[in-house]
């Protein structure tokens, strides 16, 4: 009998659970007994009750038949599950405007029910992104000025949720939002200035990023997509009149886009690069406004009380500094932020760390080119910036032989090139008298180099010797078959004149055969010659900035086209002998197979291609001279 009831019980439960997931008026009715026994008892381990679920998958019929019914009490609605959420939270998270509707009807105090970690419907709604509950639960919440437990906003929440959009709306609405600091001190700034991602410097839309991923065709493919969607979110000038000042606030306006383009961008993977590019540029508005509203003389003052202090021998990281938003965005390389900060507040280039280092020591020690570049040219100050030593006694030569190689370098001996070469760059830069100073511990910048990568180093050389004997191994290979192939042509030889036979009648496919074997054979030979120089150097630190990366490059060249020249041999020899027939002209096959063979090169050696890019710039336009 007691089993019997059980079941019964649990064949009612789940129909009342399916009625919430099917949302149809037909299904409503079987949940309606397990309610009236239930009532907001929780369903699940987690403490969700039937409200939570209806307002999950937002069944509104099911609110409306219980409001009708007079089952629907404000006791019931403010039912909470384990993290504290009311079922509004739910419908404030999930984007149910018509359910959240019904419940603020019913008991509008509802909106100020706090979960456990402090967050009202409104702060989820902003975390979430969903506008619609948010403009309807601002409407009865008045207060929008309430906080989390940790002293997060609505628009902390708006930029953590990477919901930029809404988040402009808010600060538009509630400025002083824009200065408000969490219990860490820090503004939605902060917090902006902490997430490369949602900027295109930090994303993988951009040719600086290039190599970093395998596909490189795919990702130049990828970039140019990104930079032909249009931005939805345009920022309109502010109107000046009589009667309205002209610091007013600008509108976002939503700019309109064919349906056309609506569809083609509907596929999985451009929406994905479309909603990038939306979410990169709303994080730029945001960015803007955000340090145009924020109060630069916290860090300035607080960067002058520490100088001060560490004159006098006190300690330089003091627990109530106030976190700079311009720091954090130049650790991160976050060159949007850099560029419009520093265009609002120039002054604002010279505040420093708890270190003592500025923005272009610390864009040193993190390895940012792009951002390093930027700041070289933006025309600031940067004698005062170079010249800079920090509470360590150290200068920007020194950061700059810090080991921090860049994500997208391979470790080994590409490593080791790019870390020379970024400590080259550096060192050119700087003043010479620089090149000598020691720094607290009593090392210059070069020994500081040489200590830090030295395993590194090892390491490198370990990898070369082992790649270069690989390498010769098949330069040799191929060398041998074009040697052979070379005296033993097909058709054979006359043996009365001893001419290759296919010279008389078919001389200039014949021709072509042997120049391909030929040029096989000496880029084979050229390929082994540097090989061996490579083995056989001594891999120094200066021979991983301009040797060794010359010979690589030479060594690649000559190693590709030994290959491909084989390979194209092997189809012309098919051609000479009638094997396959073919329309094509033979510098057609070769052309097509050299294409191929291009895009194999370009995956495996964009790196080191790159570095001798960088490599001819830079010593093209260093300031300083090499003693």
């Amino acid at each position: 009998m007691a089993s019997s009831r059980i079941n019964e019980y649990r064949s009612i439960r789940s129909a009342a659970y399916r009625a919430v997931l099917e949302g149809k008026k037909q299904s409503v009715e079987n949940f309606r007994s397990f309610w009236r026994e239930e009532g907001v008892k929780p369903l699940d381990k987690f403490g969700d009750t039937v409200l939570h679920f209806l307002a999950i998958y937002g069944n509104e019929d099911a609110f409306r038949l219980l409001l009708q019914d007079g089952l629907l009490t404000s006791e019931n609605l403010k039912a909470k599950n384990v993290n504290g959420d009311t079922a509004l939270h739910e419908a404030a998270r999930f984007g149910h405007k018509d359910v959240a509707e019904i419940m603020l009807r019913t008991e509008k105090d509802l909106a100020f029910e706090s979960n456990k970690l402090g967050e009202t419907p409104l702060f989820v709604a902003a975390a979430c992104g969903k506008k619609e509950v948010f403009s309807l639960l601002e409407k009865y919440i008045g207060d929008c000025m309430m906080r989390r437990n940790d002293g997060c906003t609505i628009l902390h929440a708006a930029v953590i949720g990477k919901c930029y959009s809404l988040a402009i709306g808010i600060s538009e609405s509630y400025p002083d939002l824009a200065g408000k600091r969490n219990e860490k001190g820090k503004t939605a700034l902060h917090l902006l200035a902490a997430k490369p991602e949602s900027f295109r410097s930090g994303s993988a839309y951009t040719l600086r990023g290039l190599g970093m991923k395998s596909l490189i065709p795919l990702h130049i493919l990828r970039t140019i997509i990104y930079c032909c969607v249009p931005v939805l979110y345009k920022e309109s000038q502010p109107v000046k009149s009589a009667e309205e000042p002209s610091n007013s606030a600008s509108i976002h306006k939503l700019s309109r886009r064919s349906s056309f383009a609506n569809y083609i961008l509907g596929f999985p993977w451009l929406k994905e690069i479309d909603d990038a590019r939306q979410s990169h540029a709303g994080a730029v508005m945001l960015a803007e406004k955000l340090i145009r509203r924020e109060d630069w003389s916290h860090y300035v003052h607080t960067e002058f009380k520490v100088l001060e202090g560490s004159q006098f021998g006190i300690s330089s990281e003091k627990k109530n500094r106030m976190p700079d938003p311009l720091i954090q965005a130049t650790r991160l390389g976050i060159i949007e932020v850099v560029q419009e900060i520093l265009s609002v507040y120039p002054e604002a280039a010279y505040t420093f760390d708890g270190k003592g280092r500025n923005i272009l020591q610390i864009a040193v020690e993190e390895e940012k080119w792009f951002l390093y570049d930027y700041l070289m040219t933006s025309g600031t100050n940067m004698d005062r910036m170079l010249s800079a030593i920090d509470h360590e006694g150290n200068s920007i030569i020194h950061l700059a032989a810090h080991q921090e190689s860049p994500p997208s370098t391979p470790p080994g001996v590409l490593e080791m090139m790019w870390e020379v070469l970024w400590f080259k760059r550096v060192q050119y830069d700087s003043y010479p008298y620089l090149w000598q100073l020691q720094n607290s511990d009593g090392k210059t910048a070069k020994q500081v180099f040489e200590t830090n990568h030295a395993s590194l180093r090892e390491k490198a050389e370990e990898t070369v010797r082992a790649l270069a004997n690989t390498v010769l191994i098949v330069s040799v290979l191929i060398g041998t078959i074009n040697f052979a192939a070379i005296f033993t042509v097909p058709g054979g030889f006359d043996q009365t004149t001893g001419e290759a036979i296919f010279l008389k009648n078919r001389r200039w496919e014949f021709s072509l055969l042997m120049f391909y074997l030929a040029g096989g054979l000496f880029s084979s030979v050229f390929t082994m010659g540097t090989l061996l120089v490579i083995i056989f150097l001594r891999f120094e630190t200066e021979d991983f900035y301009v040797s060794l990366p010359c010979y690589y490059v030479m060594n690649i060249i000559s190693i590709f086209y030994s290959a491909v020249l084989a390979i194209v041999a092997c189809c012309q020899a098919l051609i000479v002998q009638k094997v396959v027939i073919t329309d094509f002209r033979p510098l057609v096959v070769f052309f097509f197979i050299y294409g191929l063979m291009a895009l194999v090169l370009m995956e495996t050696s964009y790196v080191i291609f790159d570095y001798a890019y960088h490599l001819i710039r830079y010593c093209l336009c260093y300031r300083g001279q090499e003693s």
